[in-house]
C-alpha cells in the first residue's frame, strides 16, 4: 500500500494533518495534495460531513447571536449580511435601503468605514472560514498551484507535414521538380481525468475551436512573493532580487 493511501485511512480514523505529516515525514502541504488527487471524495465528504456537522451549527448561531447582540442599527446588521453574501457595497446597501444608485454608492461605501461594522464583518468572515475547514495554507497551495501552471500539462500539440497537391490530386512540385510539402498543426485537450483542473481559470468555444485560459501565473507568483517578503526580513533582499529577475524573463 503507498503513503497517501496509508494516510488515507489515518485521516479517516481521526487523524490531523500535521499527525499525518510527522508519521509519514512529508509536509501538511502534501498531505493536503494526497487529499485532493488521491484520497476517495466520497470516504472524506463522509468523514468531513460528521466533523462539520457537529461544529457548523453552533458556529452560525453564536456567530449570528453575536451579531444580533451588538450595537448596530437591525439596518446595519442586515447590511453586513448581505455584504458577507454579495460582497458588493453599493448592491447590499440597495437591497436593503431600498434607494437609488447614486445614493447607495456613497452611503454603502461609508458604512464599510464604520469600525463596528468592520468588527462584524471580519468576525462573521472567520466563523464561515472556520466552518469551511479553509485556512491560510489551503489558499496559499491554490496560489502555488497557479504560479507552477503550464499550458502543456493540459494540451497536447504538434506539427506533421504534407505533400500538396492539387484538385485532381497529382502532387505538385516545385522549380527543383521537387514535391512541395507544407506544415499543419495540431492541438487537443488532455483527459479531464488525467489532469488538476484547479489552474484552469475558462474553457470556452472560440471561432476556430474550443479555448483554454489558466489563471494568471504572474499575478499568483507576486502574491507568493509578497507572503515571503512579510515572512522574514532576512529573506527581502533574496527574495526581491528574484522578483526583478522573474519580471525581467517575463
Amino acid at each position: 500500500m503507498k503513503k497517501y493511501e496509508e494516510a488515507e485511512q489515518d485521516y479517516l480514523s481521526g487523524l490531523k494533518y500535521k499527525d499525518i505529516a510527522d508519521k509519514y515525514g512529508v509536509s501538511e502541504v502534501t498531505v493536503r495534495q494526497w487529499k485532493r488527487r488521491h484520497w476517495s471524495k466520497e470516504n472524506v465528504t463522509k468523514k468531513d460531513a460528521v466533523t462539520k456537522n457537529v461544529t457548523k451549527s453552533k458556529l452560525t448561531e453564536k456567530a449570528i447571536e453575536e451579531l444580533s447582540d451588538s450595537k448596530l442599527t437591525d439596518k446595519q446588521k442586515a447590511f453586513v449580511l448581505e455584504y458577507l453574501r454579495i460582497s458588493n457595497a453599493t448592491q447590499s446597501y440597495i437591497n436593503i435601503y431600498d434607494c437609488t444608485y447614486q445614493t447607495a454608492k456613497t452611503n454603502g461605501s461609508i458604512l464599510l468605514t464604520n469600525t463596528n461594522i468592520q468588527n462584524e464583518i471580519k468576525r462573521l468572515r472567520k466563523a464561515k472560514l472556520q466552518e469551511l475547514s479553509v485556512d491560510a495554507f489551503d489558499l496559499m497551495e491554490d496560489m502555488v498551484i497557479e504560479a507552477r501552471a503550464d499550458i502543456g500539462d493540459y494540451i497536447d500539440f504538434g506539427k506533421y507535414n504534407m505533400l500538396h497537391v492539387d484538385s485532381e490530386g497529382d502532387v505538385k512540385l516545385d522549380t527543383d521538380d521537387k514535391p512541395e510539402i507544407f506544415h499543419k498543426s495540431w492541438a487537443q485537450f488532455k483527459d479531464k481525468n488525467k489532469i488538476d483542473t484547479k489552474p484552469i481559470k475558462s474553457i470556452k468555444m472560440g471561432k476556430d475551436g474550443p479555448v483554454i485560459e489558466l489563471h494568471d501565473r504572474n499575478k499568483a507568483r507576486d502574491k507568493l512573493l509578497e507572503l515571503l517578503k512579510s515572512d522574514s526580513s532576512n529573506t527581502k533582499i533574496e527574495i526581491t532580487q528574484f522578483s526583478e529577475i522573474n519580471h525581467d524573463n517575463n
